[in-house]
């Protein structure tokens, strides 16, 4: 076999697809006209995690193939001509929504309008806004498209007329996947009532561009000529095919919904040659996001949905976009709140570690070119790893937890901990660590269970010691008093003497010393709490149980 016509490098399933897009669009030296990748979703609720999905791997090939020297127009289709069929649960303004119900979601008012200084124009721009502004930490950023002010300005007015001359072969191309098949006189339309908003319409086609519109619900009669926009609109499965062609779209995934037998891309692609002149876009299927805890699938309509913005208080940019890059599209994961967040963030800053390994001529290099070529895709900004790089070190997740919860959360006390043993040294390394560290913090008050989570005693003990226990605690407050500056090294040797002459171990007294400290049995490291309390803090709570 000869050599590969790519870097065997980029050998990411981005990389995969994104060599895919450019074999199956090829183009001659000095073509520099841009790969079109889209994404796209109705924004009807809260736009969720589940839904970041969809925008994570298109970044991902878009940046597979910015990789590779090609130029990429990322488009993101907000589809806010859509209807509002259901009100979510946990929305506010239930009655005027429901009153809203089969409306275009970009005409539905923000029911958020009271709890902010500056409503949004619509319950869609809520939402739209909400999900773009927690896309610039991830450093994605797509061209966005309200599809609403698409229609409603005759952009698409060729394609939906191509559509009415072809009505009949789309006839039965969605025949084909129906139980019961369309009218003969069935048009390929939908849209809203200029005078309701409401969409159950009837539409009679003059044959080239006027349409007459009667709406069942108000009785109000109108005529469109689509030349000049207004309310009308092409049906899903017709719509996603028309702006394939109409934005020469290259590459773009779909949900699990979209990918089965019969599905929109089924259909779609059936439709986008004969009726467009266009092509089905490489296309990669993607599986659903789990919350860890919940069962099925995340739904905006029964509330509760977990956004983007709400996994970036716990997750690091960075490490959000790696948990998505090391999944293949068609593999379902769930994203933890619970314990499990110590794991990723250990697994992450291995990944990490393993990633900034020079090669070393072994078996493990090619699992480290992967690791690798993974971390440069989940950072922020474009990166490439060279041998003599090295990683910006920050503090692990459950050591820093414990330093955080021991200074009540203050950054800047945890930071100068961190500066004072030398782990944190540069400006790079500080940033770093605040960016972290908010995070675990955010993690310890929302979500870390209670076993997990403790405090420093704010007034002592009021319960004193006896025998044994009460002889130790005195050589411990000893220590102290001695030296009361301390190294923690220093502190473990005389730890592990501790309990000579006694019947006691540290696992019997340790769990009075942390009462003493934290009004509970078990704790952080107790040379770790006592160094990072300092004596002076330490020093009046253990006095306490001498009393």
């Amino acid at each position: 076999m000869g050599k590969p016509d790519f870097d065997p490098y980029f050998s990411h399933w981005a990389d995969i697809a994104a060599r895919k897009v450019v074999a199956a669009h090829p183009r001659e030296t000095g073509d520099d006209r841009p790969i079109v990748c889209a994404a796209g979703i109705t924004p009807s609720g809260v736009v969720h995690i589940g839904n970041f999905r969809e925008v994570m791997t298109v970044d991902l090939v878009a940046r597979a193939l910015r990789d590779q020297g090609i130029p990429v127009r990322f488009i993101y289709s907000w589809d806010d001509f859509d209807v509002f069929r259901k009100v979510p649960k946990d929305a506010p303004q239930q009655e005027m929504l429901s009153e809203n119900l089969r409306r275009s979601v970009a005409d539905v008012p923000d029911p958020f309008a009271d709890q902010k200084d500056t409503p949004a124009d619509s319950y869609a721009s809520h939402h739209i806004a909400s999900f773009e502004s927690s896309l610039a930490p991830l450093g994605i950023a797509p061209e966005f498209i309200r599809q609403s002010k698409a229609y409603r300005a005759g952009t698409y007015a060729e394609g939906i007329r191509k559509a009415l001359f072809a009505k009949d072969v789309i006839r039965g191309v969605l025949d084909e996947f129906r139980k019961e098949p369309l009218a003969e006189d069935w048009l390929p339309l939908a849209g809203f009532c200029p005078a309701c908003g409401r969409d159950d319409l009837e539409f009679t086609w003059d044959g080239e561009w006027k349409i007459e519109v009667e709406c069942r619900d108000c009785g109000t009669e109108s005529t469109v000529d689509l030349r000049e926009g207004g309310d009308l609109k092409l049906p899903w499965r017709i719509d996603w095919p028309m702006r394939w062609a109409y934005e020469g779209v290259c590459f773009e995934p779909g949900g699990k919904d979209h990918s089965s037998a019969g599905g929109s891309y089924d259909t779609a692609q059936k439709i986008v040659g004969p009726v467009y002149d266009g092509w089905a876009p490489e296309y990669v299927p993607y599986d659903f996001v789990r919350i860890k805890g919940r069962g099925g699938k995340i739904s905006s309509s029964a509330g509760e949905a977990v956004t983007v913005a709400d996994a970036l208080q716990v997750y690091e940019p960075e490490m959000l976009r790696w948990i998505f890059a090391s999944q293949r599209p068609n593999s379902e994961f769930q994203i933890s709140f619970d314990l499990d967040v110590i794991k990723l963030y250990e697994d992450y800053d291995r990944a990490v570690a393993t990633a900034y390994t020079p090669d070393d001529g072994s078996k493990k290099d090619k699992k480290r070119q992967i690791v690798r070529r993974t971390i440069e895709l989940s950072a922020t900004e474009p990166i490439r790893i060279a041998p003599e790089d090295e990683p910006v070190r920050v503090p692990s997740f459950r050591p820093l937890s414990m330093i955080l919860q021991i200074y009540d959360g203050d950054v800047d006390r945890s930071l100068a901990f961190y500066e004072a043993s030398g782990e944190v040294a540069t400006d790079a390394e500080r940033a770093r660590f605040r960016v972290r560290a908010e995070r675990v913090w955010n993690w310890i008050i929302d979500f870390a269970p209670d076993e997990f989570r403790y405090r420093i005693r704010e007034t002592p003990s009021t319960a004193a010691l006896g025998g044994e226990p009460r002889t130790i605690l005195e050589r411990l407050v000893g220590v102290l008093e001695g030296e009361p500056e301390i190294a923690e090294d220093a502190l473990i040797e005389h730890l592990k003497t501790l309990c000579e002459g006694t019947s006691l171990g540290p696992k019997e007294f340790y769990p009075y010393a942390y009462d003493l400290l934290i009004a509970r049995e078990k704790g952080p490291k107790l040379s770790t709490l006592l160094t990072a309390m300092g004596s002076g803090r330490a020093l009046p709570l253990l006095r306490a149980g001498l009393a």
